[in-house]
């Protein structure tokens, strides 16, 4: 829609300008210009308005992203690069003593960890 009507108004301000050439309306050319400039100024204004809704509508994890992690890495290293994580589950039964996951939401991914050494990040 803000496309549309910047549209509406930059041709406005061009068929000013074409009878500008012919018939000398400075008035006109100056009212033209600053309906321009309002235009301009709303459609870039609404543009960084929606991206910046569209961003804080996202998932955000401020400390960083699963990605970042490799098999191998410590506790402390892992901590570090993604903060705290939102859930810790205890893998005792399953895989052996010392075995747990940390679950990170907002990153949609888990990190099993076994003897304080991270074994697989999914």
């Amino acid at each position: 829609m803000t496309t549309i009507l910047l549209g509406m108004v930059l041709l406005q301000w061009l068929v000013v300008v074409a009878i500008n050439l012919f018939k000398r309306t400075p008035k006109l050319l100056i009212a033209s210009t600053l309906v321009l400039a309002v235009g301009l100024l709303n459609a870039l204004g609404a543009r960084r308005e929606s991206a910046e809704l569209n961003a804080a509508a996202l998932p955000q994890h401020s400390e960083g992203s699963c990605a970042l992690i490799e098999p191998g890495m410590s506790e402390d290293v892992v901590r570090t690069k993604l903060g705290k994580p939102s859930e810790v589950g205890d893998d005792g039964k399953t895989r052996g003593p010392g075995a747990l996951t940390w679950v990170y939401r907002d990153s949609r991914c888990a990190v099993h960890l076994l003897d304080e050494k991270v074994g697989l990040v999914e």
